[in-house]
């Protein structure tokens, strides 16, 4: 009795949830035959790796820089013999010193692009390599008033003193190491401050005199490479969550480059020094991410 009354609630049982089934699976039927597909997996693209590409142009105001080039005045001692002609051993040499004064520079553009990687999010630091180049801009300055004293082999009188300005241009290509340190995400605003240390490869052309027909001759130019370094600070807007536009401030000093010694006859002169070569700078630029993946959501 015991089993059968058994069978009997399980047949029950098994009937019941016959019953329950069959109205779900049809309408299951029903669902496929009205067109609808249950969802599946959802695929999610996940935020942007930490390293990314850089491009940046910008415009450099420079700095009028520190230029050296020593000038000698010649001196009439006195008319030793009294012949009334200014001989050869009448007439020393005495320094008027080496400044170049109205020293200027000319502005221009230039380009940069390079990788970095950012670590601890908006509120992180980065850190960057980058290769710039500054095209040829012009170097202009006025040495010391060159008085020659009078000609040898002709009369005693005083000498004209001329004004002889100096011209060059200087190309440059950097690398600088650079770090940053953000300051947070303020309604996609992301501002930073930053330094750099690098290298500033100077291509320094032949320097040229107007105004005084005894500097003819061309002092070569050179090519060198100095120290650099910069100071920066500057805002991200983030664009996408790869992309990223920074607008900037920087200073930076490329160093110095000097001359050769010897002219386009033969010569040997003085070389030329340029020194303090700085700017302001305001730059533009994109930073893009690279890397990260997607992120995989239950179905629902």
């Amino acid at each position: 009795m015991k089993l059968a009354s058994l069978a009997g609630a399980g047949a029950a049982a098994l009937l019941a949830a016959a019953g329950l089934a069959a109205p779900a699976a049809a309408a299951d039927l029903r669902s496929m035959k009205d067109g609808h597909v249950a969802a599946m997996p959802h695929v999610q693209t996940g935020s942007a790796g930490p390293c990314y590409f850089r491009a940046d142009i910008g415009y450099a105001a420079y700095q009028n820089p520190e230029i050296k080039w020593p000038v000698q005045n010649g001196v009439f001692t006195g008319d030793a013999n009294a012949n009334g002609i200014v001989d050869a051993n009448e007439i020393s040499f005495v320094s008027a010193g080496d400044k170049v004064s109205k020293t200027n520079s000319e502005d221009g553009w230039f380009g940069e692009g390079g990788l970095g990687c950012s670590f601890g999010g908006s509120r992180g630091v980065r850190f960057e390599a980058m290769l710039g180049y500054r095209g040829s801009r012009k170097i202009d300055g006025e040495p010391q008033i060159y008085d020659p004293g009078p000609p040898v082999g002709g009369p005693v009188v005083p000498g004209v003193p001329i004004d002889d300005p100096l011209h060059t241009s200087i190309t440059t290509t950097t690398l600088m190491l650079n770090a940053y340190k953000d300051f947070g995400n303020f309604g996609g605003f992301i501002p930073y401050v930053g330094a750099g240390i690098g290298v500033a490869y100077h291509q320094m052309d032949d320097v040229y005199f107007t105004g005084n027909p005894n500097l003819l001759n061309r002092i070569k130019g050179d090519n060198d490479i100095a120290f650099a370094w910069s100071l920066m600070a500057g805002v991200g807007y983030q664009i996408s969550d790869k992309a990223i536009l920074d607008v900037g401030y920087r200073y930076i000093d490329l160093g110095k480059i000097s001359s050769q010694r010897s002219d386009s006859a033969g010569f040997v002169n003085p070389a030329v020094k340029i020194d303090d070569i700085t700017a302001h700078e305001v730059k533009v630029g994109l930073r893009y991410h690279f890397g990260g993946g997607a992120i995989h959501q239950p179905m629902k």
